[in-house]
């Protein structure tokens, strides 16, 4: 009995093992197009991006909806417990008595009344309707239609902008995944080996075969390497959350991230520089054509407040039709009969004569907006020349310097397998061996890290490079 309960509580664990496996087997892998399209529906920042154009767009049908006439209906009912005017009688005797009688014919009083009017009734309508048609305003509307078009084009273009720009800052992200959860690999690797280290020299220093302050060197490199993997860890920590704000995922794993970067044989040739040079200084760069479109935008804010300058006075035609009456129209009976109606046709114009030199400091303000904004165009191709020469040269840099790492690897791969044919021959010291290894690691984690700092200059070169389609 007890050998077979045994059993069962065995079959159980293997079985709850085996599902946890398989759950830790069937995690969702995302390639770069995936983490794409999540970031594409589910990213904050490109969502409010998106709304921003979608109200622009609104803005442009409502300059457009200025050239169309204005119509405000206002309706009321009124209900009157007690009518402003009762209802009017005469005594007929007192009628009788004014008019002057034949003698023997003056009738004799009859105490009668005779109603005049039935009073005012209880219920009043009114309706009216107003119809304002703008007729010239010196162009200030066609003037707001096109400025509004030009902010609604750089909506649309900062939408693309910051589209590509979290697009690069996940590729850039994903770069760094994974160099940087090599480097952790490789951590381990050495933290294996500096125990191993700290181990031979406490029993040496034990045995009186080591100095102390050797013991506390093999101690500082140990400690050294724990505190690398503490920063790096929280580096990786710090990348997944960034992909996960970007995508809208949640409790990502390094493992799930199918992304390896293609940028180890990245050659910038004088010809291809300048291509790409030529590239991003074109006039369809989305960032140059903003700042080209905010000059249209101070062109035409300046042209609307010319237009609205003292004694320019905007020209409007209104129509005002009026109904009121006690009846409902067309419900209520006899309604045509107790009503008042009114039709009206009015030409108004509309001008500022004096605010104080207001309306003059509105243009000086757009034409100085409008000089401010050529600076800004000319600013900014000089700052992307800059920025892309910036990146050629860390590119060069970071393919130098791995180059370099690669010959120290080569070198130490060669004094490794010295060092273990001494080990092994009895002629050489176990800690010149682990110290060789050490030392190629160290050359293999800064090999990792100039790889990165390739894959950054060469993502950013493809985003200063890259022309919108």
């Amino acid at each position: 009995m007890s050998r077979k309960y045994s059993f069962g509580k065995t079959g159980f664990l293997l079985l709850f093992l085996s599902v946890l496996l398989f759950g830790a087997s069937t995690q969702t892998l995302y390639s770069f197009e995936d983490l794409i399209n999540l970031m594409e529906n589910d990213n904050a920042d490109l969502q409010k991006a998106k709304q921003d154009f979608v109200q622009s767009t609104l803005d442009v049908k409502d300059a457009k909806a200025g050239f169309f006439p204005q119509a405000v209906l206002t309706a009321t009912g009124t209900y009157m417990f007690n009518p402003v005017i009762d209802d009017i009688t005469v005594n007929v005797d007192e009628l009788l008595s004014g008019i002057s009688w034949p003698a023997g014919l003056k009738p004799e009083p009859t105490g009668q009344y005779l109603k005049l009017y039935d009073g005012m009734e209880n219920t009043q309508y009114s309706f009216t309707l107003d119809i304002t048609q703008p007729v010239f305003t010196w162009g200030k509307l066609s003037n707001a239609v096109k400025l509004y078009n030009e902010v609604s084009d750089i909506k649309k273009l900062q939408l693309d902008i910051k589209r590509r720009q979290l697009g690069t800052e996940l590729k850039t992200r994903l770069a760094s995944a994974h160099y940087i959860g090599q480097i952790l690999e490789l951590l381990e690797v050495q933290k294996n080996y500096t125990e191993r280290l700290l181990k031979i020299s406490e029993e040496a220093w034990g045995q009186g075969a080591l100095l102390y302050q050797d013991l506390l060197d093999a101690r500082i490199q140990a400690k050294e390497i724990d505190i690398a993997s503490v920063e790096i860890k929280d580096q990786f920590s710090s990348l997944i959350l960034g992909i996960e704000k970007i995508t809208g995922l949640k409790n990502l794993t390094r493992e799930q991230l199918q992304f390896i970067p293609d940028v180890e044989t990245a050659e910038y040739g004088i010809q291809k520089r300048a291509e790409l040079m030529a590239k991003a200084l074109d006039d369809k760069q989305e960032s140059i054509t903003i700042l080209a479109k905010l000059e249209q935008v101070g062109v035409y804010s300046n042209k609307i407040a010319k237009a609205s300058v003292y004694w320019k006075p905007d020209l409007a035609l209104n129509l005002s039709l009026g109904y009121s009456g006690s009846r409902f129209p067309l419900i209520e009976t006899d309604w045509y009969r107790k009503n008042d109606y009114s039709a009206n046709a009015t030409i108004a114009i509309r001008t500022t004569v004096f605010d104080g030199g207001k309306k003059l400091n509105d243009i000086k303000r757009t034409q100085s907006a409008y000089e401010s904004s050529q600076a800004d165009a000319e600013q900014a191709r000089t700052t992307i020349a800059q920025n892309l020469t910036q990146q050629f040269n860390a590119v060069d840099l970071s393919l130098a310097k791995i180059e370099y790492q690669r010959l120290k690897i080569e070198n130490f791969d060669s004094k490794i397998s010295q060092e273990k044919q001494l080990f092994e021959s009895g002629y050489g010291a176990e800690t010149s061996l682990i110290q060789a290894q050490i030392e190629k690691t160290a050359a293999q984690i800064q090999l990792l890290q100039h790889s990165l700092s390739l894959a950054n200059a060469c993502y950013a070169i493809e985003y200063l490079s890259t022309l919108p389609y």
